[in-house]
């Protein structure tokens, strides 16, 4: 089950996938990758053979490192060359080399290999690990998959499995260290039927070898689940260092769960999270010189936290708000009342989680970038992604909770969940079928918004310039078809030779190879979605259950 769901989410992020990279951070962080290869290297090396191939202007990109990590402002005409650490995830680079060194054992060009399979299987690998934790939370299948499917295809991650960026690597970790935390915490009860059926009292099989080799194996069991929770907490913040500012929630949610159980499981924990961190910051020592350095240097001083409007703007604004990118998430607050009666450890933990991350990405900004918080030129609150799949989880309460309601009343609530869920998918479909990147180019040139010196703050607040709406525009005009890339190779749009104009579709392997392959692979994913939902309508069975794991107790 767990092997068709992977396969199932994975074909549908290929299948859809534009196999290119975001025109800056993506192809920075590949670079990387390219030089650990090529030079044994976690230093962005600016001869490297992709960057002809990408026309990327390698000088602009060491340029900023220096500056970022000396505070100082070389011109760039006479600066020299030279070989920097850059402050993109070297955890991401370093993820993706299996990916470079299978295209070179094959000599196939590594940089569609990894922008069409890497973050792919990242967003796909979250999609079952958000099912298996709701399955853990709400011991039903159907609404383990519909939360699945809501993240991988309903919400604005689906159009990142081509960019190359760090926040869905980030999310992955994240969501992976709170299931094994809450796996950790379980502690369901052994059972054993007899002859009739019936289960056996426990207390009348508490002193019996069985039970008591089964409750070794159960202790032991759950020491390495609480490891592997602070093995992933750990490996968040080599995904991206925001992941700091998110422990003292885990960590407070862990101390007061397991103070009353077991304190072996929460020194697991915390021994395995502080080893990990602690090499971070030897990583740190040796690339910036210092132990609590990330790369960011002196831009650090010129980020500032304060001003509302981009808490408003995360939430509400047509250009970059959740409610737009993620139209279930309107029924969030419904969900968490839920959530407080299910479970309330876990809905602080959650709480928790959402409101530091809403706080501070939506008080951010920088003399350079007052939008720091939109995420700038992306689709959707990319700042958003790594605490998206813990919105998923919390809107499974409310699914769940249907369940009470009378026939009339379940079906007046699911109407409207259906409703936004299917608004979600066309959402982050149209971010798909057209680049992000050609989306904000037909405002600039379509609708003018070049000329005008506020275009990104109308993009993001002006609902008739979201790029919702640019890219249901660019699509129904047929407007990527229209690009001719080598017409901007020497201008400052140099970057549209990235995307796959004058292909009208941001889809690579249609692009490349045409419908049938697409028609194929489509085909495929109806089958495996029919397994699935054959085996979710399968009655749970003692099998079937340990297979995915008892219900946990309500903390």
């Amino acid at each position: 089950m767990i092997l068709l769901l992977f396969c199932f989410f994975y074909l549908i992020n290929v299948v859809t996938g534009g196999g290119h990279f975001d025109w800056w951070d993506g192809i920075e962080a590949y670079l990387v990758t390219e030089s650990m290869v090529l030079r044994h290297s976690a230093m962005l090396y600016p001869d490297l053979p992709s960057i002809e191939k990408l026309h990327f202007d390698i000088r602009y990109s060491v340029y900023s490192n220096t500056v970022l990590q000396t505070g100082k402002y070389p011109s760039m005409e006479t600066m020299h060359l030279r070989p920097v650490y850059t402050v993109r995830s070297l955890f991401l680079s370093a993820a993706a080399v299996p990916f470079y060194l299978v295209a070179s054992l094959f000599s196939i060009s590594p940089i569609p290999i990894i922008a069409l399979f890497f973050n792919s299987m990242i967003i796909s690998l979250i999609s079952v690990v958000i099912f298996l934790f709701s399955f853990e939370l709400y011991s039903s299948k159907k609404v383990s998959f519909v939360l699945s499917l809501i993240f991988g295809v309903g919400s604005f991650i689906w159009p990142y499995h081509t960019s190359f960026w760090s926040m869905p690597l980030q999310a992955l970790c994240l969501v992976s260290a709170a299931y094994f935390m809450y796996k950790s915490l379980s502690n369901p009860l052994p059972f054993i039927r007899n002859s009739t059926r019936q289960q056996t009292n426990v207390t009348d099989i508490s002193e019996s070898p069985v039970t008591s080799t089964f409750n070794n194996y159960k202790t032991n069991k759950r020491i390495y689940y609480a490891g592997l929770g602070g093995l992933f907490l750990g490996l968040s913040v080599y995904a991206h260092p925001t992941s700091i500012i998110l422990i003292p929630g885990f960590v407070a949610y862990y101390c007061f769960s397991a103070v009353k159980r077991n304190r072996t499981n929460f020194g697991s924990f915390l021994t395995v999270l502080a080893i990990t961190l602690f090499f971070e910051g030897v990583i740190n020592e040796l690339r910036f010189g210092s132990f609590a350095e990330f790369g960011y240097g002196s831009s650090e001083s010129l980020i500032m936290h304060n001003g509302w409007h981009g808490l408003v703007g995360l939430i509400g604004s047509p250009g970059a708000g959740l409610i737009f990118f993620l139209p279930i998430s309107i029924l969030l607050p419904l969900a968490f009342k839920y959530l407080y009666e299910l479970n309330k450890g876990l809905f602080f933990f959650c709480a928790y989680l959402i409101v530091v991350t809403l706080l501070y990405v939506g008080t951010s900004s920088s003399g350079f970038e007052p939008y720091a918080w939109s995420g700038a030129i992306a689709w959707g609150p990319r700042y958003l992604i790594p605490i998206l799949p813990f919105i998923i989880l919390v809107l499974g309460a409310l699914l769940v909770h249907l369940k009470k309601f009378s026939p009339k009343s379940r079906l007046f609530l699911k109407i409207p969940i259906i409703i936004l869920c299917v608004s979600g998918v066309y959402v982050n479909l149209v971010g798909n079928l057209v680049w992000y990147q050609y989306g904000i180019m037909y405002g600039w040139i379509k609708d003018h918004l070049s000329k005008n010196s506020e275009n990104m703050e109308i993009m993001t607040w002006n609902p008739y310039y979201s790029p919702i709406v640019l890219h249901t525009k660019a699509l129904l005009s047929d407007f990527v078809s229209q690009i001719h890339p080598e017409h901007y190779v020497n201008t400052a749009w140099y970057w549209t030779a990235y995307g796959l104009a004058p292909c009208s579709y941001d889809n690579y392997i249609f692009c490349n190879y045409g419908i049938v392959p697409v028609g194929s692979i489509v085909v495929v994913i109806a089958l495996l979605a029919y397994v699935i939902i054959l085996e979710i309508r399968t009655k749970p069975t003692s099998r079937n259950r340990a297979t995915f794991g008892l219900k946990s107790f309500v903390h």
